[in-house]
């Protein structure tokens, strides 16, 4: 199509002067665009900012009307870059502009297109100039609807050197004989670029129902059955010198393979048509040019395409494994030659055996498989460390790890044999989990060390499957292996033998015959020596020691006269940075299970105690762990006075420590103080958790007992009383944030389970440390309150020994809603959430102490005082009755559902329809005001998610109030807008609507029961509208 043509295609003027006119601007835009593709593909002294300017003047040059004439005189520049940028401005126009194109000139455009493309094959053009022209002609067959045969007509185009008609073309027997290897290679380069694009567009249609290549793809596996047929002949002949044809032809098929998979055809391809291309690619694997490519393909065919390969596809496949091309590839594997051919050789043996793997180690495949599995142990033998220099021991690992999976389901036949196959390979693994010494791997970077350690993770997974088959067999062998080491103090091997026990410690808990294998190692004279000597023992040996023996805490449960020696080991180990946190976290699980047979350990470990407290290394997490197993041991002692030497010991360094933190914070340096105060407040809380009793106790709702004990002992003790002196460091001008207030409750939380001990605090300190927090310091809120519910809670049987308490508890919340009602800029949906969540929990036990608080409280603390410019406050109760109410009318959803829940805690409350009680007047009163709080928000002004609760109010209310309740629903209804109202000039309804009056009867009707929320959400919908009705 010439440009004059396409001009006037495109709808340009018809008179010969607009003609030149629009030729002279052409060639401007032309000549331009060949400068500027001069420029972007010589980019020699140009900037990034001009590299960008330049792309998009040529943007722009493409995307105007004459970008058809620019693409065409691009293609016939005589440099290959600048007839590749004309093959991408082609594919920019029928991408953007198809729809422009007047009735005839996509005709054109292909017949113009094609002869190009043949013109530039025939002529040798460069690989990349091909494959662009060939996305081109791609991208036009996909917008034309009536190309049906796109391989047919290049080929003859081909044999031609015209377009002409092919629809009556013998396209094997007689167009493709006719071409030569470059023709052919284009044609499959064509063929590759369809396939490729299909598979992206795998859901588009035509009119007849399929898909665009649905009559192309016999085609294409045609075309590749043909260059494999006559390059195969030539190499048998010994006449092949090029493979690029056999290379883009195997492209071709795993294309095609790809459209056939995920697009759907009206009518399938006979699988047929597909056996002697298979044959043709299977025999491929053989040709030492082709073979790689052959067999990626191959191999992802064994997953995914397998129907396509036959019995004898596969003994082909077997013979070619165990020939001596394929031992040379093992061989390169194992000498750490990874480059792709050899790792095309093992997806190739893996795909294969992916299947029938437990037959193969089995021996039930016969003598033909034995080289196939024994490349499972030679591979296994590469140089250097896994995922470092040896790339495929992680691969057979998952492949071991797959076949001990399946072998856990039974063996058939040869279970023997299958068992000293997977022995093997469990020895193998083993070999290749030697930890490095330092000079190996001082050279390794992130990504290698990651590799390493990825690869011994997975090892775990890879012992438990293996260990239902080999079972205690595999055990021994580990234990034969860290007695050996012991004996000459081989710490390598004792590492690696010790580090497959630990991964197996799950597997063998209670295993009395694994018991008696671990006593081997542990219950040895050279381990109790190496515990109580472990200077010589280097740091990952030491971890991996450390490891184990937190994975084994029931068998060293089981065997006390371990213990000294042991928790000396790790005592010593914590000062080992790599080993502070796991010897820190099996020191306090052992300390705490073994109590009462360390007790006379204890001056030892407290002195240890004391000199890894002083270190650098020593966390808080860490120290925490440490002193709540000491704490742990000093509670099995036999009475209350032998604890306090032990007990005042632990704290002190703690108490010192916030002493520091106070003074810290007195000089400003806030980061300072908030490091040691964390530090030493987790400690406290570990040293008083250690404390409790044998058994955790849980708070018994059903027992008469709580907090009965006699803790005069511990009452007003020295220790207490420190105690409580460090806890006010943290409440007295302490720049406190969530992490210390959480830390400080957490040290509160600890004698709450507890009758007897010096965390037993009296409840008035209790309540003053609690309402010392202020309720809007950040995040700190939700921590604040349930703890005060958990301190509240472990008197619920006794509640009148804590009423004083729980009144200051509410007050204190009473101060916080206070602010927030006067200065609304402070309303924190955290501070109200919680301290409404809190009250709600309080109902149960504590409603009359709430609800007998209807005077107006003493003068506030001073920091509250601030925050209120007035000295006239609300009752009590009113203000928190109020606040709440609002809550319940408010848009955030977290103090909306705890309103929700106080209001049917209070509904629910035994004597609540008692009209003698302080909560039934106060219902009484505030019953009016929530009807109509509840009404309006289930008026459609509630969000969706929000219905559900606010239905639980007006179930009870309905319910229990029915009568009362009526006339203030009518009344509420009345005086909000509803769907279809008539109302009066104030806005006012005059009468409830019908609908009104319907979801009121059906409300008072469905008499609080299940129904309610349908009803409920029916009236939401038809308020705000049919756009919500969804469900």
């Amino acid at each position: 199509m010439d440009a004059a043509g396409q001009a006037t295609a495109l709808g340009s003027a018809q008179d010969p002067q607009a003609l030149l006119e629009h030729a002279k601007t052409v060639s401007a835009l032309l000549g331009r665009a060949n400068i500027l593709v001069s420029q972007l593909y010589n980019p020699s002294g140009t900037t990034p900012e001009q590299l960008k300017f330049i792309q998009e003047r040529l943007q722009e040059i493409q995307r105007l009307p004459q970008g058809w004439q620019v693409a065409e005189g691009l293609l016939d520049h005589p440099d290959s870059n600048t007839r590749f940028f004309g093959a991408l401005t082609f594919i920019v126009k029928i991408n953007q502009s198809w729809s422009d194109l007047p009735d005839g000139t996509p005709q054109q455009l292909k017949n113009h297109l094609i002869t190009g493309f043949v013109a530039l094959v025939d002529a040798r053009e460069k690989y990349h100039v091909i494959r662009k022209l060939a996305a081109a002609l791609v991208a036009l067959f996909f917008k034309d609807a009536s190309w049906a045969h796109p391989l047919r007509d290049l080929g003859v185009a081909f044999k031609t050197r015209a377009v002409n008609d092919s629809s009556n073309v013998d396209f094997e027997n007689t167009t493709l004989p006719s071409l030569n290897e470059a023709q052919i290679t284009g044609l499959l380069c064509f063929s590759t670029a369809i396939a490729e694009e299909a598979t992206k567009a795998s859901s588009l249609v035509r009119e007849s129902g399929d898909h665009p290549v649905a009559e192309s793809i016999q085609d294409a596996f045609c075309l590749f059955d043909y260059v494999l047929k006559v390059l195969l002949q030539q190499i048998s002949a010994g006449n092949a010198t090029d493979t690029e044809a056999g290379h883009e032809a195997l492209r071709s098929w795993h294309a095609w393979l790809d459209v056939r998979a995920s697009i759907h055809f009206r009518t399938p391809l006979d699988q047929r048509h597909l056996s002697s291309p298979t044959n043709r690619l299977v025999q491929c694997i053989g040709i030492a040019e082709l073979s790689e490519t052959a067999t990626e393909i191959i191999a992802e065919m064994l997953r995914s395409e397998s129907s396509l390969l036959t019995d004898a596809h596969r003994q082909y496949i077997l013979e070619y494994m165990s020939g001596k091309s394929a031992a040379e590839l093992v061989q390169r594997l194992n000498e750490g030659d990874y480059d792709n051919e050899a790792m095309a050789f093992w997806d190739l043996l893996d795909a294969y055996t992916s299947t029938q793997q437990v037959k193969l180690v089995s021996g039930t495949l016969g003598p033909s498989h034995a080289v196939i599995l024994s490349y499972f142990d030679r591979l296994f033998h590469g140089p250097g460390y896994p995922g470092v220099d040896d790339k495929i021991s992680p691969l057979l690992l998952d492949w071991w790890t797959a076949t001990a999976d399946d072998l856990q389901y039974g063996v058939d036949n040869g279970l023997q044999e299958a068992r000293l196959c997977l022995a093997n390979s469990v020895l193998n693994v083993y070999n290749r989990l030697r930890w490095p010494m330092p000079g190996e791997s001082a050279h390794w970077d992130a990504d290698e060390r990651s590799e390493f350690h990825s690869f011994r993770r997975e090892t775990q997974d890879f012992l438990l499957s293996a260990f239902p088959t080999l079972g205690i067999e595999l055990i021994d062998l580990f234990r034969q292996k860290a007695v050996a080491a012991l004996s000459t103090s081989d710490w390598t091997e004792l590492e690696t033998a010790c580090f497959c026990l630990a991964q197996l410690s799950e597997a063998i808990d209670g295993d009395n015959e694994a018991v008696a294998h671990l006593d081997a190692i542990f219950n040895s004279e050279r381990f109790t020596v190496l515990c109580m000597n472990s200077e010589q023992l280097p740091n990952k040996p030491r971890q991996t020691l450390v490891d184990i023996l937190g994975k084994y805490q029931m068998f060293f449960e089981q065997k006390p006269n371990l213990l000294p020696p042991v928790l000396t080991f790790l005592f010593s180990s914590l000062n080992i940075s790599s080993c502070t946190n796991s010897a820190s976290r099996s020191i306090g699980s052992l300390s705490k299970s073994c109590r009462h047979k360390l007790v006379a350990e204890l001056p030892v470990f407290l002195r240890i105690f004391s000199e890894f407290q002083l270190s650098t290394i020593a966390t808080a997490q860490s120290l925490e762990r440490v002193v709540e197993g000491i704490a742990a041991i000093v509670q099995a002692l036999p009475s209350e006075e032998t604890k306090v030497p032990y007990i005042d010991e632990l704290l002190r360094p703690f108490f010192v420590q916030s002493a520091s933190a106070r003074d810290d914070a007195q000089r400003g340096d806030v980061e300072s103080a908030h490091t040691r105060g964390h530090l030493a407040l987790r400690c406290i809380a570990g040293i008083g958790r250690g404390l409790r009793s044998d058994q955790d106790s849980v708070i018994d709702l059903e027992s008469e007992e709580t907090a009965s004990y006699d803790n005069t002992f511990w009452t007003g003790h020295g220790i207490q009383e420190k105690l409580c002196q460090c806890l006010l460091v943290y409440l007295n001008e302490f720049p406190l944030d969530h992490v210390i207030v959480e830390d400080v409750c957490e040290v509160l939380k600890a004698g709450f389970t507890e009758s007897i001990g010096p965390f037993v605090l009296k409840p008035a300190n209790i309540a003053l440390f609690l309402t010392g927090i202020p309720l809007g310091t950040a995040g700190a809120a939700d921590v604040m309150m349930s703890t005060a519910s958990s301190f509240l809670a472990s008197y619920q049987k006794t509640p009148a020994k804590v009423q004083e308490e729980a009144a200051l508890l509410f007050i204190h919340v009473y101060w916080a809603f206070s602010v927030m009602i006067h200065h609304p800029e402070n309303n924190d949906p955290e501070v109200s959430n919680s301290g409404i969540a809190f009250l709600t929990r309080s109902l149960p036990k504590y409603h009359e102490i709430l609800f007998a608080l209807t005077s107006t409280p003493p003068p506030p603390a001073s920091h509250i005082a601030t925050l209120l410019d007035t000295q006239t406050y609300t009752p009590i109760l009113q203000t928190i009755l109020n606040f709440v109410t609002t809550a319940l009318g408010g848009k955030e959803p977290l103090p909306l559902r705890s309103a929700a829940q106080f209001w049917v805690g209070v509904l629910n409350l035994s004597n609540s329809t008692n009209t003698h009680t302080n909560a039934s007047r106060a219902i009484h009163e505030y019953l009016p005001n929530l009807c109509h709080v509840l009404v309006t928000q289930v008026s459609g002004v509630c969000a969706r998610s929000d219905i559900n609760h606010l239905c639980e109010v007006l179930k009870k209310i309905v319910f229990k109030f029915q009568g009362e309740a009526r006339p203030h629903l009518s009344a509420s209804l009345a005086s909000i807008p509803g769907p279809n109202d008539q109302s009066a000039s104030n806005g006012i309804a005059l009468s409830l609507s019908k609908e009104k009056e319907r979801f009121l009867a059906m409300l008072i009707g469905a008499r609080g029961g299940s129904a309610t929320q349908e009803v409920v959400r029916s009236y939401w919908v038809s308020c705000r509208g049919a756009g919500f009705a969804y469900t």
